[in-house]
């Protein structure tokens, strides 16, 4: 059995319509049936992504997942048949673990930070459970619809920032909310908006970096390497469909190239060339070697035109240029040093560093952030649910199974460099949606054997892969 989820062999569950019944347990004789949670509406979910750019403008921001995670629970709460992923015990002890370690805070300011984080990552936990429990309303097609509203919102967000670098915006928000709360640094950024993050007085002369509709750059790289794979794969679905949305699709594929290497983010590349590695693997396991090849040679011939591009010569002077690689292994280096004084708690949130040059400790990538702030355990806990997931994807050889474990392995590797607030919301869905996928009879995961008595059941799970793929 899967650390994530019941083996496909051993415990299925179908989506059937409101009002039936469906069986759990590894023995069907012993199997219990209980009611089918009704259907869950599908707009707050799709909201958040869809709209936003719209919330960044407003002055929302991240505080739009945590808002729609309480809709969410408040639906959820009034249906019947409501399921978790298996496995997830290991995400909810992180999840308890992390509320815990707050305690080693020593100010109210981290105290409030620790919260901010907390909220996010449970924000993050309610939508991927909700997710696993839409069947019925959120199928392949609307998720991947989602995830191309929410590329739109950021693409909309690189090109305002290319236009109009030195934009500020004064977001409705900042005009509500008190003097003294917009004045720490923190709230200032989500109510006084930047289009790009560039520091002018800069001892090493650099190009704006787009970061809206984020408040850093790195989080419009880490968001855009992790819903691209997603878009390109609902592009696929819609050609083989032939479905005339495949053409706004693609456009939006080829201008989002603008704006993405204009962000001259290393770790993005990597994190795109960590799916595309793992979907190649996948898929050339399943027989589709030159298909593989194929778009290999696109990616090498794009990489090379890229390569002698302006955009391509900008982000080699940044390298060239930078010293940030320098001053995060001295961090990084400094962050284990440290731990040490409470391995296993942490110290709840990051503290300032012993120069005062370089970033807090705890910080420039998630993975740090856990291991700072919750400690070995926490660290422990935290990538062992996407390692799990990468595990439980192995079997996956379909297109839409490597995309999702495609996902949970970018997200193990950029949590070393990538601070992952937002990123999440998108990483632990996938998650959620890979454990579902698997559940529900994804393309190469194998049917489980079905005698006489349980013909019903097995109509029942073909039910449900054709509403999810539908």
């Amino acid at each position: 059995m899967s650390p994530l989820g019941g083996s496909a062999e051993g415990a299925w569950r179908s989506a059937p319509a409101a009002g039936r019944w469906h069986r759990t347990g590894d023995d069907p004789a012993r199997a219990t049936l209980r009611p089918e949670a009704s259907a869950l509406p599908v707009w707050p979910f799709v909201l958040p992504f869809a709209g936003y750019i719209l919330w960044w403008v407003l002055g929302i921001g991240d505080m739009i997942w945590p808002v729609m995670a309480l809709v969410m629970l408040a639906l959820m709460a009034r249906r019947r048949g409501l399921d978790f992923p298996r496995g997830w015990s290991v995400w909810a002890f992180f999840l308890v673990w992390a509320a815990v370690s707050i305690v080693e805070c020593d100010t109210s300011g981290r105290v409030i930070g620790a919260l901010y984080r907390l909220s996010m990552l449970l924000a993050a936990t309610v939508f991927a459970c909700y997710a696993y429990n839409a069947r019925r309303t959120l199928t392949l097609r609307v998720y991947g619809g989602t995830m191309t509203w929410f590329l739109l919102s950021t693409v909309l967000g690189g090109y305002l920032a290319i236009l109009a670098p030195n934009l500020q915006i004064d977001t409705p928000l900042s005009h509500v909310l008190p003097g003294a709360l917009t004045s720490n640094s923190f709230i200032h950024d989500f109510v006084h908006r930047s289009t790009t993050q560039w520091d002018r007085n800069a001892w090493i002369r650099t190009d704006p970096r787009p970061s809206a509709p984020f408040v850093y750059a790195n989080t419009w790289g880490n968001v855009y390497s992790l819903i691209l794979p997603v878009v390109l794969a609902h592009a696929a679905l819609l050609r083989r469909e032939r479905s005339p949305r495949r053409w706004p699709v693609a456009a939006l594929v080829a201008v989002s190239i603008v704006p993405a290497a204009a962000t001259q983010n290393r770790g993005m590349f990597v994190g795109l060339g960590v799916v595309a590695l793992w979907v190649g693997l996948q898929r050339t396991r399943s027989g589709r070697l030159p298909q593989v090849l194929a778009g290999a040679g696109v990616v090498v011939v794009a990489a090379l035109v890229w390569f002698v591009s302006p955009m391509g010569q900008s982000l080699l002077s940044r390298v060239r240029a930078s010293t940030s690689t320098g001053d995060r292994l001295v961090n990084y280096v400094e962050t284990l040093s440290e731990l040490r004084g409470s391995p296993l708690l942490g110290f709840g949130a990051p503290r300032p560093a012993a120069a005062p040059w370089l970033p807090s400790l705890g910080t420039q990538g998630q993975f740090w952030t856990v291991l700072f702030s919750h400690g070995v355990v926490g660290a422990v806990l935290f990538m062992g649910t996407f390692a799990a997931a990468v595990c439980y994807a192995w079997r996956c050889r379909d297109l839409v199974g490597a995309v999702l474990g495609g996902i949970a392995l970018a997200t193990l590797v950029e949590s070393f460099y990538y601070g992952m607030t937002t990123g999440m919301m998108v990483s632990l869905v996938a998650v959620a949606l890979l454990v579902r996928w698997r559940e529900g009879g994804g393309a190469s995961a194998p049917s489980p054997p079905v005698s006489t008595s349980d013909r019903r059941g097995s109509s029942l799970r073909r039910s449900s892969r054709s509403r999810w793929s539908s």
